[in-house]
C-alpha cells in the first residue's frame, strides 16, 4: 500500500516499553528489599506484571493496587505514582534499527506519533530512546485529551497532516487501541504483533508484521 501519511504508536511499538518497566522493577525491587523479599521475587515480579497489563491499566490504578498488593512498599499511591513517572523512562535504552526506520519513513510520507500517556512521560521516553528530534509531531492523549481507540485523537492528527482517514496507516502494538481505533475510523492499520496471534472478534489489521522493523517490507 502508499499511504500519505504514517501514524506511529510508542510503546512497544517504537519504544521497548516492556524493557523498560522490566528494568524499573529489577529497580524498584532493589530499593525496597523488605516489600520484596528475596524468596518470594519471582511470585511478586509476576504480580506486578498482571497487575501493569503491558501498560494498560489506568495509571492511577495500578499504583493503588500495588500499594494494596505490597504493603511493606512504605509508599502512598501518588508517591509511586511519581516514582515510576520520573524513573520508568531512564530505564529506556535506543533500540538498533528504529531511528533509521523512522528516518526512512520520514523520507518518503509524512510521519507523526499518536500515542496514550501522559505529555511528561511520553516526551521523557522519546528523548531516551533517540527519537525526540526525528519525531517533532505528536499526539499524546495527556496532550490531546482523548485515548486512543477514542476517535479525536486519530482525526486530531489526521487534521493535522491535512489527509483523509484512507490515505493514512496507523502502526501499532495493541490490537484494540491501536488497529481497532484505526480501523473505526476509516484508517489502514498496521499491526505489530511481537509473535502474538490475532484475537478473535475483531476485524483484522490492514498489515501485520512481527516487529515494526519489517515496516521496510510492505511499504
Amino acid at each position: 500500500m502508499r499511504p500519505r501519511a504514517v501514524f506511529f504508536d510508542l510503546d512497544d511499538t517504537l519504544i521497548d516499553r516492556a524493557g523498560a518497566f522490566a528494568r524499573y522493577l529489577e529497580d524498584l525491587l532493589s530499593r525496597y528489599p523488605a516489600a520484596f523479599p528475596p524468596e518470594r521475587r519471582e511470585e511478586d515480579v509476576a504480580t506486578l506484571h498482571a497487575l501493569d497489563a503491558r501498560g494498560h491499566t489506568e495509571r492511577t490504578l495500578f499504583f493503588r493496587q500495588v500499594t494494596l498488593a505490597f504493603p511493606g512498599l512504605s509508599l502512598s499511591a501518588e508517591a509511586l505514582g511519581e516514582d515510576f513517572v520520573h524513573r520508568l523512562p531512564t530505564f529506556v535504552q535506543p533500540q538498533p534499527g528504529i531511528r533509521s526506520l523512522v528516518e526512512w519513513v520520514k523520507a518518503r510520507f509524512t510521519v507523526v506519533v499518536v500515542s496514550n500517556g501522559s505529555s511528561r512521560m511520553q516526551r521523557a521516553k522519546l528523548a531516551r530512546a533517540g527519537l525526540e528530534d526525528v519525531l517533532p509531531a505528536l499526539f499524546l492523549s495527556g496532550e490531546v485529551g482523548a485515548s486512543k481507540p477514542d476517535p479525536r485523537i486519530f482525526t486530531a492528527a489526521l487534521a493535522h497532516v491535512g489527509c483523509a482517514p484512507a490515505e493514512a496507516l496507523h502502526v501499532g502494538d495493541d490490537p484494540v487501541r491501536d488497529i481497532a481505533g484505526a480501523t473505526h475510523v476509516g484508517m489502514a492499520s498496521c499491526w505489530v504483533s511481537g509473535g502474538r496471534d490475532w484475537p478473535n472478534g475483531l476485524p483484522p489489521p490492514t498489515l501485520t508484521v512481527d516487529r515494526v522493523e519489517e515496516l521496510l517490507q510492505v511499504l
